[in-house]
């Protein structure tokens, strides 16, 4: 199975995860979600180490990348969250289309990863498709990219995706280093640490095993998103991965489409039709 594959399957788990969240998360705070959602992956993707005995030395330099990347994952998501809460959406979530965009400059200098510029251009043609698919209207293209230097929401939110940019590469490091699987258990286990006082913080000591129970589904899909991803970036390009990652949005879309029978927006389409045209170009020429 290469990269590509692996890739595709993470976009659609992803988009069923964020699919159980929305059911599942309607009296929870996000970062009660947050946490209870890596509580879970955590204990499910221990059990599968503790099944196929997978297990590794723990080194200085693996412990120092691990370090690093929960603690940059970890500040990501609760900002991430705080802007969710208090900004437009319509303005803050076009900035996550930034990520793979942060990592052609990040990748090439701290994993050596050099892209074709065929392979570039694939990238760039997929931020552009998740862009404009996140756009209500034509009139309003750029006031995202407006809304940055006077919005405090939107620039914590380019902050997020500049923060997911840098923190893919110390993954790829991770896995290279054992395999998907530890390192998934290492860092979402120190993730969880690290969430769990804000999740007490944020749930005004009204904690009961009944509510966490409710993050068990978004958990169970996270848990593949998590471990076809980390496996993806063990044999493609971290910027490909994550490209081809963004088209969880459109699956996202077609479940609100067929699901909660939301209606389709013409720059919805056109941005669709753009994005599995980059992830085309990457596939065959990246």
């Amino acid at each position: 199975m290469n990269w590509f594959v692996l890739a595709l399957i993470s976009s659609i788990t992803l988009s069923l995860r964020e699919f159980a969240v929305k059911k599942a998360g309607k009296n929870l705070s996000p970062a009660f979600m947050s946490w209870g959602l890596n509580f879970f992956m955590f204990l499910i993707i221990l059990a599968l180490n503790i099944i196929f005995l997978n297990y590794h030395t723990i080194t200085l330099s693996f412990a120092g990348v691990l370090i690093i990347a929960a603690i940059l994952d970890s500040l990501a998501t609760v900002l991430y969250l705080w802007a969710i809460k208090e900004g437009d959406l319509s303005k803050i979530i076009p900035m996550l289309c930034f990520i793979p965009v942060v990592q052609l400059f990040v990748t090439p200098v701290l994993i050596h990863e050099n892209l074709s510029l065929i392979g570039i251009s694939g990238v760039l043609v997929v931020v552009f498709g998740s862009y404009i698919l996140n756009i209500e209207t034509w009139d309003g293209v750029l006031s995202p990219v407006k809304s940055v230097s006077k919005d405090k929401s939107s620039m914590v939110m380019l902050a997020v995706a500049c923060i997911w940019g840098v923190s893919s590469s110390f993954h790829k490091i991770g896995v290279n280093q054992t395999d998907a699987l530890f390192w998934a258990v290492s860092e979402i286990g120190l993730i969880s640490l690290l969430l769990f006082p804000f999740a007490i913080w944020s749930d005004k000591g009204d904690f009961s095993f009944s509510k966490l129970k409710k993050t068990l589904w978004p958990a169970f899909f996270s848990t593949f998103t998590v471990l076809s991803y980390y496996t993806a970036i063990s044999l493609g390009p971290v910027a490909y991965v994550s490209s081809v990652r963004r088209l969880g949005v459109l699956f996202t879309m077609l479940i609100g489409i067929l699901v909660l029978k939301e209606k389709i927006k013409s720059l919805s389409f056109a941005g669709g039709i753009i994005m599995i045209t980059g992830a085309g170009i990457i596939s065959l020429f990246g």
